[in-house]
C-alpha cells in the first residue's frame, strides 16, 4: 500500500504575524499576564477564514506553552475591516480554565476599531467601543482591566 501525504504547518493558513509578551501581574503575585499581538492585514469576509483559524491555533498554543493568568489580544497593527470568524479569538482560554476564571481583554487601533465595534454591537449600532467593556484602545486600560478581574477572583477565592 502506498500512503500519499503532504507537509503542512500553520503558517500556510496566513501571513499575519504574531508576538508574545509576559508580564507579571502587581495583583496576583504568582500569575502572569500575556500580550499576544497580532499584526498584518486579515482578509475581508469569508477570505478571513484562515487567518481566524491561524490566529486561533497560535492562541491556543501561546496559552498552553507558557500558561498565563488573563491574556491581552493587541490589535493595534491589524488592519482588520470585517469578516465574522476573527470572533473566534475573543474567547481563547476559555476552554482550557474552565475550572478558574480567565480573563481576556481587546486593543484596538485606527485599522481595527471600528470594525470590531461593528462586528461586536451591530451595524447599526450608536455605541462607542468602550461600552463592551473588554475592549479598549491603549495598553494600560486593557491591562488594568485583566488586573481588576484577577483582583474580583482573588477576593472572591476563586485563584
Amino acid at each position: 500500500m502506498k500512503i500519499k501525504t503532504e507537509q503542512k504547518s500553520l503558517e500556510e493558513l496566513s501571513s499575519i504575524q504574531y508576538e508574545v509578551h509576559l508580564g507579571s501581574s502587581n495583583t496576583v503575585d504568582y500569575l502572569e499576564i500575556m500580550i499576544l499581538k497580532f499584526t498584518g492585514i486579515y482578509g475581508y469576509g469569508s477570505d478571513g477564514n484562515s487567518d481566524a483559524a491561524y490566529m486561533t491555533a497560535i492562541g491556543k498554543a501561546v496559552l498552553e506553552a507558557w500558561e498565563p493568568g488573563g491574556l491581552i489580544i493587541d490589535l493595534r497593527d491589524l488592519t482588520y475591516d470585517w469578516g465574522d470568524r476573527i470572533e473566534s479569538i475573543f474567547s481563547i482560554g476559555n476552554d482550557k480554565y474552565s475550572d478558574i476564571p480567565f480573563p481576556v481583554s481587546l486593543i484596538v487601533g485606527d485599522k481595527s476599531e471600528e470594525a470590531i465595534r461593528t462586528l461586536l454591537l451591530g451595524i447599526e449600532s450608536i455605541k462607542y467601543i468602550e461600552d463592551i467593556g473588554w475592549v479598549f484602545r491603549n495598553l494600560n486600560n486593557a491591562w488594568n482591566y485583566i488586573e481588576n478581574k484577577l483582583n474580583d477572583y482573588k477576593t472572591e477565592k476563586l485563584l
